[in-house]
């Protein structure tokens, strides 16, 4: 199992629809994860990543190139946070 680094862009959408935000990634096109809050896309995200990198391998497609592995430990990244 490899360990991916992927920026997110979390939005709010405001269309009248079920859902009020969307996360998508610039690193990973087709990624498109909705929800009715930030915190619920945020936690969706990665299982949603994992399972379309799982597919495109498992298709014999080439990941992005804007994909980064990461092999180890630990793992620096950024998250949002509201006090």
């Amino acid at each position: 199992m490899k360990l991916y680094d992927l920026a997110l862009r979390v939005e709010e959408i405001q269309d009248g629809g079920d859902y009020h935000y969307l996360a998508t990634s610039p690193d990973l096109p087709g990624l498109l994860v909705a929800g009715d809050t930030a915190e619920e896309v945020l936690a969706l995200a990665p299982s949603v990543a994992g399972a379309l990198i799982a597919s495109l391998q498992a298709e014999g497609d080439p990941l992005p190139a804007t994909i980064r592995s990461v092999s180890t430990f630990p793992l620096v990244t950024h998250v949002a946070v509201t006090a």
